[in-house]
Order: C-alpha cells, then sequence, then structure tokens
C-alpha cells in the first residue's frame, strides 16, 4: 500500500487490502487466508453467509462469492442444473452453480480493475451487496429444492414473489 504526506492509504497495489480496510471498519468477522485472500461471515436476510474475496493479480480480478451452508446427504436429483440455469437467467450479476462434490450450491462474480490505482468505499459496498443480494433472493428456492420438493419449476413459484409498483 501506498501513503499520502499526511499518512492516509493513497493506492494498494493489492484491493484485498482496501476490502479488508474496509469492511474491518463494521466490526465484521473476517480472517486474512493469504496476501490474495479474504474471508468473512456477514449476515444475511435468511442466514450468515461465508463471503470470500479473492485476488488474480495476473488478469487484474477480483472474485467475490459465497456459498449455501446447505447439503443433503441424500442423492440430488439432476433437476438441480435446470433450476441452477433459470435462476442464473434472472440474476443480475455472477452466477450461481452446483458443486456435485460438496452437494451444494456457490455463488460467483467477478469484476475486472484493471486501469484503477484503487477501489472506492462504494464499490467495496457494491462487491458485498451483489452477493447478499443475490443470495438472499434465490436461497428459499434452493432451500426448497433441497429439502421439500425437488422441482425447478413448483421451487420457483413457490419461493419467488416478483413484485412491480408501489402499493
Amino acid at each position: 500500500m501506498f501513503f499520502d504526506s499526511q499518512n492516509k492509504i493513497n493506492s494498494f497495489e493489492n484491493p484485498i487490502d482496501y476490502i479488508e480496510e474496509h469492511i474491518y471498519k463494521f466490526g465484521i468477522d473476517l480472517f486474512r487466508d493469504s496476501p490474495n485472500l479474504l474471508t468473512l461471515n456477514f449476515r444475511g436476510q435468511w442466514r450468515n453467509y461465508k463471503v470470500i474475496f479473492s485476488w488474480d493479480e495476473y488478469n487484474q480480478i477480483i472474485s467475490v462469492s459465497s456459498h449455501f451452508d446447505i447439503n443433503k446427504k441424500e442423492k440430488i436429483s439432476k433437476n438441480i442444473y435446470s433450476l441452477v440455469s433459470i435462476v442464473n437467467e434472472k440474476v443480475n450479476l455472477g452466477y450461481f452453480h452446483f458443486c456435485s462434490k460438496v452437494k451444494t450450491v456457490f455463488f460467483k462474480y467477478q469484476v475486472s480493475v484493471k486501469g484503477f490505482d484503487f477501489l472506492n468505499q462504494e464499490q467495496v459496498e457494491d462487491l458485498l451487496n451483489v452477493v447478499t443480494k443475490e443470495c438472499d433472493k434465490y436461497f428459499p428456492a434452493f432451500y426448497l429444492y433441497f429439502f421439500k420438493k425437488q422441482d425447478p419449476k413448483y421451487v420457483l413459484s413457490a419461493s419467488l414473489i416478483e413484485t412491480y409498483g408501489e402499493a
């Protein structure tokens, strides 16, 4: 990191430094796994999410990912891929994917920061907000799928209520 004449942080070589500095101010539990990896626990609407920020220095990309701490020991039907596909058509930024190895759903979002010397506070908040907003919105659908009925159309219609206008 670089400092100006007033000893304030001016820019970071590694954006994870700034993300850590900003998130630390809010008293959120975080852990610096390595110079390019930051893990934190963030409270969403439905539960706490483990959010991971990683920095790819070569490509200058920040990746933000989270996973639903839900998994089912029994067999999960292949319809999970249909559900993920339908959900991904509705997601504004990022994407969900099902990992068959750990039998849970992950959300991932990536941002290129080529040409930027620093991240501002709003950008860091946006990175975190995108993850929590999308995870909060679609968590009920995946939860219903895992524990109630493995029918993608049913769980989406039962869990998503789209609102239009004001009441």
